[in-house]
């Protein structure tokens, strides 16, 4: 079956996030640059991956930036968005948000900050799969957070 346009396959480009000269996010540009990528070919968008340090932003600007690349998107490519938070609580609610935004999927980095178990880990992503609504990809970032174990 050929993919659709909503369907996660070949290139997903993670991006930057452009800012106005107080720091706030640059809406104009970042519609832009959306459009930018999706008119040179790539198969979806990734914001709020680390390329786009979404530590840096709030709860809020990391909220506005999907909301942002998926009404620009509008539908053309699939959106996965980056939803890595410090807790199951607060990963749930960016979950439920970039689902009703439009994203198509998330993607979430195990726990950072504290290095946590295999069994932690499996646990954490457990209780996400449980009562997410939305699909999820995992990010193994084992420099910064919790690495995945795959055995």
């Amino acid at each position: 079956m050929p993919p659709t346009a909503q369907s996660i396959h070949g290139i997903l480009t993670p991006h930057m996030v452009p800012l106005d000269a107080v720091g706030a996010i640059n809406e104009a540009e970042l519609r832009r640059y959306v459009d930018w990528l999706i008119e040179k070919g790539v198969h979806g968008l990734y914001p709020n991956g680390s390329t786009g340090e979404f530590t840096r932003f709030t709860v809020e600007e990391r909220r506005r930036i999907i909301q942002i690349v998926c009404e620009q998107a509008a539908g053309r490519v699939p959106v996965l968005a980056g939803a890595a938070e410090a807790n199951v609580r607060e990963t749930l609610a960016a979950c439920e948000a970039y689902r009703d935004y439009g994203a198509r999927a998330v993607a979430i980095v195990a726990p950072f900050y504290y290095k946590l178990s295999p069994e932690s880990v499996f646990a954490y992503y457990r209780e996400i799969a449980q009562h997410t609504p939305i699909d999820v990809t995992l990010y193994n970032i084992p420099m910064f957070a919790s690495p995945i174990d795959l055995r």
